[in-house]
């Protein structure tokens, strides 16, 4: 038996690849979709939609209370808890997405204040889909801890393929704009998370409302929700703040590159969804499965960024179209981030499965203050350019802080973060 293979856990392996290849496939609807509102909408109409889901899927992340990764913790550690869990969380998270909606209204005008006329008009009814992202969250960790990883991947990707279908057929017809873009991609993944919800409930059941429970679980998501949070702010944010400071067109040209570049992160992100949940039931081999997932994880995301980064001029004129050429520069500029951020994602993962979920928030909003601070000081002056830098750098720095944090939380020896390359392709290769 291989070193990896006693690092990783068989379950484990085996629902790492299933989750690569379903995230892979997820990934190609992904692009599909991006390719054709690229050029059924250009720089400006891809520019008002990508920012509009932006900003609703910021703040259904922030208002989500940390869903997904509570309850795939406390169900994986005391499954007989999973039916009051399920029936508590569902009725605590109605508050919490009104209050998401309503602060986004109100925000609107604020976020969209260059080239915002279509995205205010179209963001006020748009935003009641923050339900839906939190509604995932909810079942995303419902699914994660009964170890239900297939029906998790497959409630990923079918939303995606979904889409993608469906805006092939309106720009076939003609009938491509901004509103039905997002009408479509959002009908999708509402059909979809209807499916899941009942999937979970039939393999969980429905019991009474535990407030004390549900508080104690409230409170693990939140002391860890900041962690999903400023992730999804390093992430994000800059596309987010973007359309107060260039046109439309600019912001269509940079978030082609950042959804390029961030493949190489959400492959490991989806698939540190299943790290917790696996760590958590078994303390005694967590520290070999998170390190073992953190080096195969960081293997793939170098190969394809290293593959993006030779080729990115060409395919982004290949598949965009020659107006989309420019964001080659900015892709350059996120990919090595890119990298170190995916390695953080297994990293948060473990801290997450350690318990500690608050020291994974501090870790991910020294980076939050990094990209925030940055985007303040540099965007104006900088445009596209300042923010791929800042970005590049946020990774980076989220990089290193997870990694001293779960160094020290879980007292693993430094020398323990050094498998030689041949483990890494034993596991992935």
């Amino acid at each position: 038996m291989s070193a990896v293979r006693r690092l990783l856990s068989r379950q484990l392996v085996r629902a790492g690849v299933v989750t690569y290849l379903f995230s892979g496939l997820t990934l190609i609807a992904n692009l599909v979709t991006g390719i054709v509102v690229a050029r059924g909408l250009g720089p400006q109409g891809r520019g008002v939609t990508i920012a509009l889901s932006t900003v609703a899927q910021l703040a259904g992340f922030v208002f989500a209370g940390g869903a997904a990764q509570s309850l795939s913790y406390f169900i994986a550690r005391r499954p007989e808890d999973g039916p009051r869990l399920l029936t508590t969380w569902t009725l605590m998270l109605v508050p919490l997405a009104a209050l998401a909606i309503a602060i986004t209204e109100l925000l609107l005008p604020t976020i969209f204040s260059t080239d915002g006329d279509q995205a205010i008009e179209i963001g006020r009814w748009f935003m009641f889909i923050i339900v839906i992202v939190i509604g995932l969250e909810l079942n995303y960790g419902l699914l994660l801890g009964t170890n239900d990883y297939v029906a998790y991947n497959l409630l990923r990707l079918a939303p995606m393929m979904l889409a993608a279908v469906t805006l092939i057929c309106l720009w076939a017809l003609g009938e491509l704009t901004v509103k039905s873009t997002l009408i479509g991609t959002n009908a999708a993944y509402l059909l979809v998370l209807t499916i899941g919800i009942a999937r979970a409930v039939r393999r969980i059941g429905i019991g009474p409302v535990d407030v004390q429970l549900g508080l104690h679980s409230l409170w693990f998501g939140v002391r860890g929700q900041g962690s999903t949070v400023a992730s999804n702010v390093t992430a994000r944010l800059d596309v987010a703040m973007l359309p107060a400071y260039v046109t439309a067109g600019q912001v269509g040209l940079y978030s082609v590159a950042t959804n390029i570049s961030l493949i190489v992160y959400q492959l490991s992100n989806t698939f540190a969804g299943l790290v917790i949940p696996a760590a958590a039931s078994d303390t005694e081999r967590s520290r070999v499965k998170v390190i073992g997932s953190l080096w195969g994880s960081m293997a793939v995301a170098a190969v394809i960024a290293i593959l993006l980064a030779l080729f990115a001029r060409p395919l982004l004129g290949l598949v965009y179209g020659d107006r989309f050429r420019d964001a080659a520069e900015p892709l350059l500029l996120l990919l090595p981030g890119a990298v170190l951020f995916a390695g953080s994602a297994i990293l948060g993962a473990g801290v997450y499965a350690a318990g500690r979920p608050f020291t994974a928030t501090v870790a991910q909003v020294i980076g939050m203050v990094v990209t925030v601070a940055g985007l303040v000081v540099f965007l104006s002056t900088g445009g596209i350019t300042a923010a791929a830098l800042v970005s590049t750098g946020s990774y980076a720095t989220v990089f290193l802080a997870m990694l001293i944090a779960y160094q020290r939380v879980t007292d693993t020896p430094w020398r323990a973060f050094l498998p030689s390359p041949r483990q890494v392709r034993a596991v992935f290769g």
